[in-house]
């Protein structure tokens, strides 16, 4: 099972991305990928978000997976007992590169997600 509800999308500086408006049915998980994915992500993100792999100032590459922050939070207020959420990122290439968040609990719907994805430059 995928996310629930429908995305909003928005690109609110060159390096963050906030999506708003989805959900997770326990024990599901949900992908998001970049505008040049070859999977098939549950989201995408904008064309203009164009994290890419960093050479830091001794020529060290850092892979996407460490250069890519995402933070998940409940957007719903009086929530009595929080979902444990986990996210995965996979691949190492704007084409392969996945986040998987899944909803850890075996039956309880997520409240509403607000979700940054971040890289550093």
């Amino acid at each position: 099972m995928a996310f629930t509800g429908a995305a909003t999308v928005v690109q609110v500086a060159d390096d963050v991305v906030r999506i708003t408006g989805l959900s997770l049915a326990g024990a599901a998980a949900g992908t998001i990928g970049l505008s040049t994915s070859t999977g098939s992500p549950g989201v995408a993100l904008p064309a203009a978000f164009q994290p890419a792999p960093y050479v830091g100032p001794n020529g060290q590459a850092v892979a996407l997976q460490d250069a890519v922050e995402i933070d998940v939070r409940n957007a719903a207020t009086g929530i009595a007992t929080p979902v444990p959420i986990a996210v995965v990122k996979t691949g190492t290439t704007p084409l392969d590169f996945l986040i998987t968040i899944t909803n850890l609990t075996g039956s309880t719907l997520s409240p509403a997600l607000e979700i940054y994805v971040k890289f550093h430059t």
